[in-house]
């Protein structure tokens, strides 16, 4: 039986877990993966957050003196895609290198978007770097943005799958975490409220300094101190940054975000 008919209470009248909405794909499970160089490995871009699949075609205009209605008619022309990808930026991670070193060279990269749920690939091309700027605002976290314009075709791998299909080491990135920071009740003391809540058995590690803090990797061991995410924080300076991050029961990183810190003062 199937799992799904496990719960089709009252002839699915009004638990339907057939209907679309129960088939949909969460936006957060759809990763953006480049190969390296050498086509070895396959790696998840790290800090990623956002990502938009363009694809378009130019429009060829045929319209006549005889085309009735008068009403222009056209046909579709070339097509083109491209691929907006943005999220934190972590230093000295082997996809930014990669990355670095295609943009400093102007060499193409081999791009696969994968579900990482399903472990399936959806897309895969060859593309060119055209924009890749990094920011650094002082009170937030250092972000890059991405935009990669494709070279051929954009293979769908849902209608035409490869096997094996390769998938990267992890198959995720690093998600983030919105964190807020307001006075605490005693002097010198911060109040730290994080959502979206922690994940059973997940537990929480913080750290500070000024900004912009450097952001851990996806499944980076964390040394950092403790938190149980509710307990007060003493001992902070007021203005600089604390980062929550929340690891798994391994201690490896799976979400993090920043806030500027705001401590009780007298």
């Amino acid at each position: 039986m199937n799992k799904l008919q496990l719960f089709a209470f009252d002839n699915n009248n009004y638990c339907d877990f057939s209907s679309s909405a129960a088939k949909a794909v969460a936006g957060k499970d759809i990763l953006l993966a480049i190969w390296s160089a050498d086509g070895s490995k396959l790696l998840a871009i790290s800090g990623q957050q956002g990502l938009t699949i363009n694809r378009s075609a130019d429009s060829i205009e045929i319209t006549s003196k005889d085309t009735q209605g008068g009403w222009k008619s056209k046909i579709a022309g070339m097509k083109e895609w491209s691929i907006d990808n943005d999220g934190l930026y972590v230093p000295n991670d082997e996809s930014h290198t990669i990355l670095s070193q295609a943009f400093d060279n102007s060499d193409p990269v081999c791009i696969k978007v994968i579900n990482g749920k399903t472990k399936e690939g959806m897309f895969g091309g060859l593309a060119v770097i055209t924009d890749y700027p990094l920011e650094a605002p002082y009170d937030d976290a250092m972000t890059y943005s991405l935009t990669l314009e494709g070279m051929g075709a954009l293979v769908d791998l849902l209608a035409q799958p490869v096997d094996p299909d390769t998938m990267p080491d992890g198959t995720a990135a690093l998600e983030g975490l919105t964190v807020v920071s307001v006075a605490g009740t005693a002097d010198g003391d911060t109040a730290v409220y994080v959502n979206p809540a922690l994940g059973a058995s997940n537990k929480y590690f913080y750290k500070t300094g000024e900004a912009p803090l450097a952001y851990p990797a996806y499944g980076e061991t964390i040394t950092q101190t403790g938190w149980d995410g509710a307990s007060e924080i003493s001992d902070l300076t007021g203005g600089q940054q604390i980062m929550v991050i929340e690891a798994d029961s391994a201690g490896k990183a799976l979400k993090a975000g920043v806030a500027t810190i705001t401590v009780k003062t007298a």
